[in-house]
């Protein structure tokens, strides 16, 4: 998923940057103010672009400071569900989700591993707990650890 989108991030930015530069070589060369509408098109399709790959900087950022400073607890297993919130060619992935109580606040946090397109139910063999990297002072910020434990698709 990270490297779809990944590569939508940077078709829009490269459409964004043709768009501008027809736009505004356009506008200079017919002396046609309207045609500055298609470099705002374009101006639009960067920024979107740039956003997408932004998102993926600051979760890469994330992972490596959680994987600096974090803390590894235990979650228990609630089950696994569908992520309804993506759909690929119809298809919805699957998410894990895990429960801990973080013992500073004694709030309990629900955590959702990355999407899975397989079912991992027959991977977990009776496991009632996963690993996951939390930051300690927000648990909102985690990384479920599933290398190791859940096979790569393939």
């Amino acid at each position: 998923m990270k490297k779809v989108v990944q590569t939508l991030g940077m078709i829009f930015m490269l459409a964004g940057l043709v768009f501008v530069a027809l736009g505004t070589g356009l506008v200079l060369t017919l002396r046609e103010p309207l045609l500055l509408l298609f470099a705002a098109v374009g101006i639009v399709f960067f920024f979107v672009g740039i956003g997408m790959m932004a998102a993926l900087s600051r979760q890469r950022k994330l992972r490596r400071w959680l994987a600096e400073n974090g803390r590894t607890i235990q979650a228990d297993i609630v089950g696994v569900q569908y992520d309804t919130r993506v759909r690929v060619n119809g298809r919805c992935p699957l998410v894990l989700q895990c429960q801990a109580v973080n013992p500073a606040d004694g709030k309990v946090y629900v955590f959702e591993s990355d999407s899975l397109w397989f079912d991992p139910t027959p991977f977990l063999d009776g496991q009632t707990t996963m690993p996951v990297l939390v930051d300690p002072d927000d648990y909102h910020r985690y990384q479920m650890l599933t290398e190791g434990i859940l096979p790569e698709k393939g």
